[in-house]
């Protein structure tokens, strides 16, 4: 688990403006874009067992999400918290990931930094 911390500590992720956000396959896979310092980083989750995107009700929404321009998106990283949690003797990861002003949980078995 600290390797996996260390490894999403290394992506730099503080700041950094989410391009996209993905939930593809029935909610098994997940993806994350966001800008990195010479490109950009996607973290991947796969095998995803629960996901779930919250959006600040406070925050207004004024233009669709689908319509805005880059430097519109109002997302960014702020913290990413990876546990494991275990089912049955089965480890999951579960991840509390807050970019102002949503937060996703994902709870999967696969997570890649690409």
């Amino acid at each position: 688990m600290r390797e996996l911390r260390n490894k999403i500590e290394q992506s730099n992720y503080w700041d950094a403006r989410v391009k996209k956000l993905d939930c593809k396959y029935f909610g098994d896979e997940a993806k994350i874009v966001f800008e990195g310092e010479d490109k950009d980083i996607v973290y991947v989750f796969e095998e995803c067992y629960d996901v779930r995107i919250k959006h600040i009700p406070e925050y207004p929404k004024d233009i669709p999400s689908r319509k805005l321009m880059l430097a519109q998106i109002p997302y960014f990283m702020q913290n990413v918290e990876v546990n494991e949690l275990r089912v049955n003797d089965i480890v999951y990861l579960e991840f509390n990931i807050n970019m102002f002003p949503i937060e996703v949980y994902i709870v999967c078995r696969k997570f890649e930094i690409l």
